[in-house]
């Protein structure tokens, strides 16, 4: 094992993984089932401000959302996609507890939904739980019929990499790229972690690719300038520079290489 390699902060935190539509369209087929106790007019409202919640989530409104959601689960608690809702919501507001609570509610209902265990897995294993977290993971990854593989193998990579396993962590990543070559949240995890392992020519190489696909942020930009500098590129790590103080000039990171030049000389 290679060793010396922090945990990866996140592309924005941590991986993107509630993916709403498609939870959406996955959630709503999957439940009828286990709620013929429920009278149909409560489900079709249930259902319905579940929906409404989901698109205030993709608004980042989280009142409105917790608003819309609580009325679904009002209407019908045992609709997964309005737990599964909440969770995202209650997460969000830093509510870990509550958000475990909702994930396992949704998990109750739907045992073998792969974005259902996705999530918790997630969170679970930024919890340091690591041996439940890993194991839901698992299960997601081994469902052949799950359309985002992807987002369940980086969050178990992710996993991987705070238990210490670069290896494994790097092997989880790369299969993720194997399954969509332009997921973004991907690319740039691996640029960090290579860069994190002293791998700099690596790095620019994840970051090219996401340039590629027009992805820049602050995070990515100032990754950019560590590596180049590390490369000796110094005209490089100035450009970086530049579009990272000209584009995001009050974000963390442009406070940050304000640092490193200062460092630099």
């Amino acid at each position: 094992m290679r060793g010396g390699v922090r945990v990866p902060g996140g592309y924005h935190g941590r991986a993107v993984l509630l993916l709403l539509g498609l939870i959406a369209a996955g959630l709503l087929g999957g439940c009828a089932g286990l709620q013929s106790q429920t009278p149909v007019d409560q489900r079709r409202a249930a259902e319905a401000n579940a929906e409404l919640g989901i698109s205030y989530l993709r608004q980042n409104d989280l009142a409105e959302a917790q608003r819309a959601l609580d009325r679904a689960l009002q209407f019908d608690p045992r609709l997964a996609m309005a737990h599964l809702g909440m969770a995202s919501v209650r997460e969000r507001q830093g509510s870990t507890d509550s958000a475990v609570k909702h994930y396992r509610e949704a998990l109750a209902l739907e045992p073998d939904n792969p974005y259902v265990q996705t999530n918790l897995g997630d969170l679970l294993c930024r919890q340091e739980q690591f041996a439940e977290g890993q194991a839901l993971l698992a299960k997601a990854i081994a469902n052949s019929s799950y359309s985002a593989r992807e987002v369940a193998l980086l969050s178990a990579g992710i996993c991987d990499l705070r238990m210490g396993n670069l290896e494994r962590a790097e092997e989880r990543m790369r299969e993720a790229l194997r399954v969509d070559p332009q997921y973004h949240e991907a690319l740039y995890e691996m640029a960090l972690l290579t860069y994190a392992d002293g791998r700099p020519f690596q790095t620019r190489a994840f970051l090219s690719r996401l340039s590629a696909l027009e992805v820049v942020t602050p995070q990515s930009l100032l990754l950019c300038y560590r590596a180049e500098m590390q490369l000796g590129n110094h005209g490089d790590a100035r450009s970086c520079a530049e579009r990272l103080r000209r584009d995001f000039a009050d974000s963390r990171e442009a406070a940050e290489l304000m640092r490193l030049e200062q460092a630099h000389g």
